[in-house]
């Protein structure tokens, strides 16, 4: 996982498989204290996630929901095939706002 802040904006970059809580517990980490510090916009950049999990999904509805809870918003951005059609199945894509790239994730989110 890597991230960054970009223009008040939380960028999680999450690589390889999203399965447990040896990622999970530092997203959210991560996601506590972007939100503390006044960072209430998050974007989930998945393009380099190779593979996920019904507990990858879930700390994602974890976060999306911290973040708005917190007045924020959230976006994914770059979804594999494979995560589009794990939300498609799970109907859980009206849930997510999900952009095809960074630069869109951030022009939405700069709008907000």
């Amino acid at each position: 996982m890597k991230h960054e802040l970009k223009d008040g904006m939380l960028v999680i970059s999450i690589e390889g498989n999203l399965l447990g809580e040896n990622t999970n517990a530092p997203v959210m980490e991560l996601i506590k204290q972007s939100i503390e510090a006044g960072n209430k916009k998050v974007i989930f950049n998945l393009s380099t996630m190779t593979f996920i999990n019904s507990t990858g999904l879930g700390m994602l509805l974890t976060a999306v929901s911290k973040v708005r809870n917190a007045g924020g918003e959230m976006v994914m951005c770059s979804l594999p095939e494979q995560m589009k059609k794990l939300l498609q199945m799970t109907k859980l894509e009206s849930v997510f706002i999900i952009h095809a790239d960074e630069a869109s994730a951030t022009t939405f989110l700069n709008s907000k």
